[in-house]
């Protein structure tokens, strides 16, 4: 769990106009304090989207606390969401704040609410609703106002379907929902942010101004990102603090980038984010691969928007993508 109680703005770098239409639904969401869901890829940012979020709001002197819901064990859960007396269990030495009672008149960032074990949901969505709770082991009934900030890259929709989620508890926290888009689908950034990257970790580690060589850029710019911005950002550390000189050259960069087989060059322009190449020579299967695979990727694997845009039936791709996964060799 994390605190924060002096907040500083959060930077986000972009010119894509997608991440400034998202940036500007953020301000005035926070304006409302209304309950905020974010959505998006593993690495897109999500969490500073939450920050944006705290920083423009009425409560931005008031604590943000963060949770991530995947990274407590199950059993310990409960006692990190809304504390627990003393002698509660074994091991409760002393009476501990939960992060709701802790984040009282600020913000509470629930990240990788999809990770949220089922038992724990209904508690969840008691507090949410209600605005109170009871520590473990207590019987008094603590109030607090806190704004609430889930995140997930997930598709709760689909662990709705599945029962891994609890519908109640996904309409509650989905009053309004804002998306990142992944780095492969604003590819005009990458140079922004490898600017911005190298300059921070320079001043880091007290090294003299670096740049990276055209043909990193282009590589930069041909790769998929499938770990999105903070795949990027550990790149350029790595290769600022194994540079020998001014300019970063090609084999700087680790081997995967080079022997990238999945990734779908962009053309350069804001207007263009959504534009994938393909080699000619390429078998029409693998094209008919791509194009779905990518196509999922844009509409953040909602296959009843991909269908419509693929112009064929949900049933179609459906069938499509199950032929896909029974073709892939087993490792």
């Amino acid at each position: 769990m994390k605190e924060e109680k002096s907040f500083k703005k959060p930077v986000v770098i972009t010119q894509n106009p997608e991440m400034e239409n998202l940036i500007q639904k953020i301000k005035l969401v926070a304006k409302t304090g209304a309950t905020l869901l974010v959505t998006g890829e593993n690495g897109t940012g999500k969490e500073v989207m939450a920050q944006l979020f705290h920083y423009h709001s009425v409560r931005t002197h008031k604590p943000m606390v963060t949770i991530n819901c995947g990274a407590i064990p199950s059993e310990l859960v409960e006692s990190e969401l809304f504390g627990h007396e003393k002698g509660a269990f074994t091991g409760a030495h002393a009476l501990k704040k939960g992060c709701f009672e802790r984040a009282h008149g600020g913000t509470l960032f629930l990240d990788e609410i999809g990770e949220m074990p089922k038992p724990m949901q209904v508690k969840l969505l008691r507090a949410v609703e209600l605005g109170s709770f009871r520590r473990v082991g207590g019987s008094e009934e603590i109030q607090v106002d806190v704004s609430l900030i889930s995140a997930t890259n997930k598709i709760l929709t689909e662990q709705v379907k599945s029962g891994d989620f609890r519908e109640d508890l996904y309409y509650r926290i989905n009053v309004i929902e804002l998306y990142v888009p992944p780095l492969r689908h604003r590819k005009g950034d990458i140079p922004l942010l490898v600017s911005h990257f190298t300059n921070h970790f320079a001043q880091m580690y007290k090294m003299d101004e670096l740049t990276f060589s055209d043909e990193c850029m282009n590589l930069f710019l041909d790769y998929d990102w499938p770990g999105n911005v903070r795949e990027l950002r550990n790149i350029v550390e790595r290769c600022v603090v194994l540079s020998d000189g001014k300019t970063i050259e090609l084999s700087f960069l680790p081997s995967h980038l080079h022997k990238n087989k999945h990734s779908y060059p962009v053309t350069n322009s804001h207007s263009a984010n959504n534009i994938m190449q393909i080699p000619v020579g390429t078998d029409l299967k693998e094209v008919e691969r791509r194009i779905i695979a990518e196509t999922l990727h844009f509409v953040d694997n909602n296959k009843t928007e991909a269908a419509k845009i693929l112009n064929i039936a949900r049933k179609t791709l459906h069938n499509k993508l199950e032929k896909y996964e029974a073709e892939k060799p087993n490792v």
